[in-house]
């Protein structure tokens, strides 16, 4: 189970750094403020701090707690490029710009490396290129 490295020259990663913010910024009211793992210092540390918080409170107060944790441990190698495209335009990224991140993902060739032998160049139909 591995995903491709996809180096990036400075100004591709600088732009790519400007991109990601500006999605966040726009998205974050669209995301539950709980959300870990993703966010500037919203890590998963920060998740079991709140929710340790969280269980003292309720504790004390002889509450019940319920908790549900999933591990979507390789959910960028899966990541379907049409579900996300409409959940983007669901989210008001139309045009060019939809159209650019579109061009970034969907038919991207691949070929993998071992030592100095090389694949055939492939298709990749799902996932976000790992670097990225």
């Amino acid at each position: 189970n591995y995903r491709g490295i996809t180096s990036l020259c400075a100004a591709s990663k600088l732009f790519e750094v400007l991109l990601g913010e500006y999605m966040l910024h726009n998205f974050k009211p669209h995301i539950c403020s709980d959300q870990h793992g993703f966010f500037p210092r919203r890590s998963v540390t920060t998740n079991l701090l709140d929710f340790t918080s969280f269980a003292i409170r309720n504790m004390e107060q002889r509450s019940q707690i319920d908790a549900v944790y999933t591990d979507l441990k390789a959910a960028f190698d899966c990541l379907n490029h049409s579900i996300l495209f409409a959940k983007l335009s669901k989210l008001g990224i139309h045009g060019s710009f939809l159209q650019w991140l579109l061009s970034y993902l969907k038919n991207r060739s691949l070929v993998v490396k071992i030592g100095s032998v090389s694949s055939t160049p492939f298709v990749c139909t799902s996932g976000v290129p790992q670097g990225s």
